[in-house]
């Protein structure tokens, strides 16, 4: 089971698979506490933490309604969060200010204004939430390196994004050759295991600093708080944006929660927990059904490029 599932936006959003008689469906596991813990509970104790992140997949419809349940719960316990999104770039939010501050606006008109790309991210799926954070007048924040800055980064290294980013990011101090290895196996395996050799040190390296970007970002954010919408492997704590926010600001009151797609067989928590990780990355894994798509690896070649 791949968390990074970096190929789920490559076919059309479906229907969830009918999952009902798997044991974990649904159900809500509290990873320090080791045990299963109630939708209320956990939608009640959130008002304790000042950063939510929620790592999807990006194509599983089901992912999107509990995160909408989720942005809900906290706007009635009097809450204002912004609406973080991994879907907008950095470099539009002067563009998504402007958008969401107009009288009348739409999420559509948000997400042209941000450069929302409905080729790659399943816009139907997204664009209730967006509409839910408008309708309550909450801040759309972006949050992902823009796609320039992530084919230097693959080409060039850390240095393109500055003189001093590296320090100021926590690329350096973050990072330690466990960390490493549980990456380079999650892309390697989301890659379908077909990723040339040198190809995987840039991809980790584009992985990196989305993420520090994304913390970076977050950082600014921290007054009001913010819900952060990322795929599973950015919110993940061994490898994703919490490595960073925790050596940046320690102490701050954050919690990730990972919707994880059920499989057939695995029928315990712990049969998620992939190594060479040594448990499952994240506060709350909240057990899904999977949602119907072409198998992404089908065919699938990829260019060798040096």
């Amino acid at each position: 089971m791949a968390l990074f599932q970096l190929f789920a936006c490559a076919t059309p959003p479906g229907l969830v698979r009918p999952e009902a008689a798997h044991p974990l469906q649904g159900k809500i596991w509290d990873v320090s506490r080791g045990r299963m813990v109630p939708k209320e509970a956990l939608l009640h104790d959130l008002t304790y933490f000042r950063l939510i992140l929620l790592g999807e997949v990006h194509d599983n419809p089901e992912h999107h309604r509990l995160q909408a349940e989720v942005l809900r719960a906290v706007i009635a316990q009097g809450r204002r969060p912004a609406l973080a999104m991994e879907q907008f770039d950095r470099e539009f939010q002067p563009a998504i200010d402007a958008a969401v501050a107009k009288p009348g606006t739409s999420a559509d008109s948000v997400a042209s204004a941000g450069g929302f790309n409905k080729d790659g991210w399943p816009w139907g799926l997204y664009e209730p939430l967006l509409a839910a954070a408008i309708d309550a007048r909450l801040p759309v924040v972006a949050i992902n390196l823009s796609r320039d800055r992530t084919r230097e980064v693959a080409k060039q290294g850390f240095e393109i994004l500055g003189e001093s980013a590296v320090r100021e990011l926590a690329l350096d101090r973050t990072w330690n050759p466990t960390r490493q290895a549980i990456m380079n196996r999650e892309i390697a395996d989301g890659h379908c295991g077909k990723l040339p050799p040198a190809a995987l040190p840039r991809m980790v390296n584009v992985q990196r600093a989305r993420d520090a970007i994304m913390a970076d970002t977050l950082i600014s954010r921290l007054d009001a708080g913010a819900i952060v919408i990322a795929g599973a492997e950015h919110v993940r704590n061994d490898i994703g944006v919490p490595v960073y926010l925790a050596n940046r600001v320690p102490g701050q009151r954050l919690v990730s929660i990972g919707f994880v797609e059920v499989e057939p067989g695995l029928v315990a928590a712990s049969d998620y927990v992939r190594p060479p990780a040594l448990a499952m990355p994240f506060d709350y894994v909240w057990f899904t059904s999977a949602a119907q798509r072409d198998d992404p690896c089908a065919g699938l070649v990829i260019p060798n490029r040096q």
